[in-house]
């Protein structure tokens, strides 16, 4: 089974579906053994550069090697560096490479005849309306076709010695608000003196001038001309229609699944490969195109256009509610099924890194660090990730602890014709997954799929911030009753819990044990061998004292070289029994740090009776009293 990939750039949140669709038809009218993998990113959708960072790392998603084919619809993108790796990436297999509707050197070229479309269109002015004047409202002028267009509009200009100057184009977007702004621009340029002719790079721009034009009191065509490029609705049925140029867009999918084949089965391609292109000249210059418009067509289908939108957008305020109830990842890719049946597709995945869930499982509360840098990839993903969600034909597959480190085998399909779509999952410029849509034609049509992703993106990185600040919060909690040193309670964590476990136990009139332990000599230490040597050494009787203590003690360092500890006492005679416990593993500890001086404590140990009246201070100085009393035995014995 042969592999296509399609990488490809949204206008800014659409999704072009023509290029699939036309590339899924020849593959199915030919019978052609190979899937369609499609890495698809809206890049230039966001103000926000991170954003649009995130959006790109999916093209670093596939090893392109992998594949047996690529197309390459890159024109949108503008984050510096990004087309270029995507080009880089290409070359580098050595795979057929098709750019659509962009020259790049050694790859192959499909698209429409920008040159040829655009002279015919200019001549057309010229030569049967005859203007001579003109102004061009163009999109970005680093856009290939743009760029095109423009250097088609002066050797014609050139050629048939119409004057015109730099200061007769004016450059945008390919958006409504350029054709205004644009005309708005040249009539103070020029002074309000209106071309014959004003040539616009789309139909969007065509009505923005037209619009604009009115609102001086001028009309088209009586006043002068206007022409567009692409036939959108906007050209059929804006008043007056706008001359237009007509192409099939599904024909440069088509193209490049055909061409591929054709390569695969050993056949000479040309380079440059041009889809057809129509003339259409309609009201906006004078003409009338002999082609019948059905408004009442048009006007049913914006009915029911209107009425499916607002059906999927009450769809996706309900599952932004229920994502607000999802306490996992997993939890909220089980509701959208649920809460979007218009999905249509035969399967969809979720691909997370694992550090995504960082903070729910971590219990490291010391030495964390409490910036913003996190572990998830803002260039490229992990070699291993977690298969997080599966959903197929129509039944939720069981991926605990399923991982990925490829593609491929996971998303081999053994019927022809199949097409996978992968579109990135990301907080800002960190990379949290991708999202896999098998046969995601209907959504790519209906262009649901941002919206869809935007609130499983929100929603995911909601909840990624609510279990952060839930892991912060601990940690400052922990922070604030623990002694960083030792990992005991301090102080404040012994006036926090000890009295309210006291006042429990004598309740259910329960016996605790206190006890109190003294590191021996530790100014001996610190003086003959260092500070450094003295904090090993309150390490080693904390680290002794942990070992010992049960799960539901309370062990605290309460000064320098002084420890409390208050647990539960099991047995008649467990005193005595659990100081020889401690005295021994601080003897092992000791031992295997193969310290130059000994280690010992010295250690006082009380057994509550909660049938009296004395409180947790009363027990704490008689275990103090205890402790100090053997301690100045220790000193007797040394000086004797």
């Amino acid at each position: 089974m042969k592999r296509i990939a399609l990488l490809m750039d949204g206008w800014k949140r659409f999704f072009t579906y023509a290029w699939p669709a036309g590339i899924l038809q020849r593959l199915r009218e030919t019978g052609e053994e190979a899937n369609l993998y499609i890495f698809h990113s809206s890049g230039e959708w966001s103000c926000d550069r991170d954003y649009n960072k995130g959006e790109y790392n999916i093209y670093r998603l596939p090893d392109l090697s992998e594949f047996d084919g690529i197309v390459l619809d890159i024109n949108n993108i503008q984050c510096p560096g990004v087309r270029d790796d995507v080009i880089k990436a290409a070359k580098q297999t050595g795979r057929p490479v098709i750019a659509i509707a962009s020259e790049i050197e050694d790859f192959y070229y499909v698209g429409i005849h920008n040159d040829k479309a655009i002279r015919e269109m200019i001549a057309h002015m010229h030569e049967k309306h005859g203007c001579q004047k003109f102004w061009f409202i163009m999109g970005p002028e680093d856009h290939y076709e743009n760029r095109v267009r423009v250097q088609a509009l002066k050797d014609y200009m050139t050629e048939h010695q119409i004057s015109f100057e730099e200061d007769h184009f004016y450059f945008e977007s390919f958006e409504y608000q350029c054709g205004c702004h644009g005309f708005e621009q040249m009539c103070i340029r020029w002074k309000h003196q209106i071309p014959d002719c004003v040539i616009c790079a789309n139909d969007n721009i065509a009505v923005g001038v037209c619009e604009a034009a009115a609102r001086h009191g001028w009309k088209v065509p009586d006043d002068f001309c206007v022409s567009g490029f692409d036939n959108f609705d906007k050209a059929s049925f804006y008043s007056p229609n706008i001359t237009t140029v007509g192409h099939i867009r599904e024909e440069v999918g088509y193209q490049c699944a055909d061409i591929l084949i054709r390569l695969w089965n050993g056949q000479q391609v040309p380079r440059f490969n041009y889809t057809g292109t129509t003339c259409i000249f309609w009201e906006s210059c004078g003409c009338h195109a002999d082609i019948s418009i059905d408004h009442t067509r048009h006007a049913k289908d914006q009915i029911m256009y209107n009425i499916e939108t607002t059906e999927f957008e009450e769809q996706v305020l309900s599952l932004e509610y229920e994502l607000l109830q999802c306490s996992s990842v997993k939890e909220m890719m089980m509701r959208i099924p649920a809460c979007i049946p218009s999905m249509r597709c035969d399967a969809m995945y979720m691909i997370t890194d694992s550090h995504l869930n960082d903070y729910k499982e971590r219990t490291d509360y010391f030495g964390a660090n409490l910036s913003d840098n996190e572990e998830l990839h803002t260039v490229g993903y992990p070699e291993t990730m977690n298969i997080e969600f599966a959903y197929v034909d129509g039944k939720v597959q069981n991926t605990d602890n399923q991982k990925i480190q490829s593609l491929f085998p996971m998303f081999d399909f053994d019927k022809g014709g199949t097409d996978f779509l992968f579109l990135p999952l990301h907080f800002r410029d960190r990379a949290v997954g991708y999202f896999v849509i098998r046969n995601a034609v209907y959504l790519m049509e209906k262009q649901y799929l941002f919206q869809i992703i935007n609130t499983l993106t929100s929603a995911m990185e909601n909840l990624h911030k609510k279990e952060k600040l839930a892991y912060l919060n601990q940690m400052l909690t922990k922070l604030y009753m623990r002694d960083a040193m030792t990992e005991m309670y301090n102080y404040t964590g012994y006036q926090m819990l000890a009295g309210k476990l006291f006042e429990q136990k004598k309740r259910e009139n329960q016996n605790l044990l206190i006890v109190f332990v003294d590191l021996d000599r530790l100014k001996y230490i610190n003086d003959h061998f260092g500070h450094e040597h003295g904090d090993k050494a309150i390490r080693i009787i904390a680290r002794a004292i942990l070992q010992i203590c049960l799960k539901d003690s309370i062990p605290v360092r309460t000064g320098g070289d002084e420890f409390l500890i208050i647990q539960d006492a099991a047995g008649d005679h467990c005193e005595k029994e659990f100081v020889t416990s401690i005295q021994e593993k601080i003897a092992q500890e000791a031992y295997k740090a193969k310290l130059p001086y000994p280690i010992s404590a010295s250690i006082g140990c009380v057994r509550t009776d909660m049938r009296t009246t004395k409180t947790l201070d009363d027990y704490v100085r008689e275990a103090d009293a205890m402790m100090y009393a053997e301690k100045v035995a220790k000193k007797v014995n040394r000086k004797v």
